[in-house]
């Protein structure tokens, strides 16, 4: 058998093939009545069970925002400090001020 051959035999069968499923004279109500209680849920069910998800990212934007603060203060603790050496060097010693890009 040679693969045209079975290709047309799978499209016939496909061809032949029709899916009957059950009819559900409810299906309709059902489908309502969950839209429905969806509507009626409050912010505190909302929130009780979405409550460890909304823990969980309030954590990490803490953590995110502390990290985040205390990089910006160590690099202006740097900047203020190799300012502060600088200044000191250049009352020592003026020749430190040649030294220094302008």
């Amino acid at each position: 058998m040679n693969p045209s051959d079975l290709d047309s035999s799978l499209s016939r069968q496909l061809a032949d093939w029709r899916v009957t499923p059950p009819l559900n004279p409810n299906f309709r109500a059902a489908v309502w009545q969950r839209i429905q209680s969806r509507t009626r849920e409050t912010w505190s069910a909302y929130v009780r069970a979405h409550l460890v998800g909304w823990s969980v990212a309030a954590g990490v934007a803490v953590a995110v925002a502390g990290w985040t603060g205390r990089s910006i203060a160590q690099a202006k603790l740097e900047a203020g400090r190799e300012k502060m050496v600088v200044s000191y060097l250049v009352d020592l010693d003026p020749r430190v001020m040649a030294k220094l890009p302008h």
